[in-house]
């Protein structure tokens, strides 16, 4: 199934009339290589997408191993993270985030953030990509949400509603976190634990694993071999 056939089916009021930007898809395994290349493809959405009145860009990652299971997903967008530090000045990760913190990543001078969907998450999960084998990254600028702020106020509880009766709820609490850090990775079961992607590997997959769908042979690095977990953690940036 297609992106925009998933985008059809949602039960986001704001989905099917959104408009989206140029997409750009990583074809293999390298996914700091594949941001490189489309560096300022990204950046130019950015830049645009409040003139342009966008809502989004979609990034594709095609390599099923990707987002085939919940750590996996969860290194992916860690990957992700770690690339556009290295590629915006303007990107940088909390070394010691807190749920009530403010946090956000820019580029081009607009906020953004992430939303993922992906083969890891089973039907009953509102990131459930109808079994699509590719894992996709909606990325959504912030002015979006400001030219919208009124309709999404009066439709929020009614949008919840739609998905609990499907069976796909959500955690509000966790949507109206502060700090975006903790809203990338959606979490499976129990719907109210972030999953904290930032941590060091061998954390991740421990707590991911208890939800996820389990890795038959362990986690597995960007070429789909297994490795081992007990990896240091990386140091991440702070603003500033």
């Amino acid at each position: 199934m297609s992106f925009d056939q998933i985008v059809q089916t949602t039960h986001c009021p704001f989905a099917k009339p959104s408009r989206m930007g140029t997409p750009v898809s990583v074809t293999g395994t390298d996914v700091e290589a594949g941001l490189r290349e489309h560096r300022d493809t990204i950046e130019e959405f950015f830049a645009s997408a409040r003139e342009r009145e966008f809502d989004g860009m979609l990034l594709t990652f095609e390599d099923p191993e990707l987002g085939a299971t919940l750590p996996a997903l969860t290194r992916l967008t860690r990957r992700f993270f770690e690339a556009l530090c290295a590629i915006y000045p303007s990107v940088y990760i909390q070394d010691d985030p807190d749920p009530d913190e403010t946090w956000y990543a820019m580029i081009g001078g607009e906020r953004f953030f992430v939303v993922s969907f992906a083969p890891c998450y089973p039907e009953h999960s509102p990131r459930y990509n109808f079994g699509s084998p590719q894992t996709y990254f909606l990325l959504q600028p912030a002015s979006t949400f400001e030219r919208n702020a009124e309709l999404i106020d009066r439709r929020r509880v009614r949008i919840q509603r739609a998905f609990k009766a499907t069976g796909k709820p959500y955690d509000a609490e966790l949507a109206n976190l502060e700090n975006d850090m903790f809203k990338s990775v959606m979490p499976i079961d129990p719907i109210d634990r972030p999953v904290r992607w930032w941590e060091d590997e061998a954390t991740v997959t421990a707590l991911t694993s208890l939800t996820g769908r389990a890795e038959p042979t362990g986690p597995t690095g960007p070429t789909g071999r297994a490795e081992p977990t007990g990896r240091p953690k990386v140091e991440l940036r702070k603003a500033g």
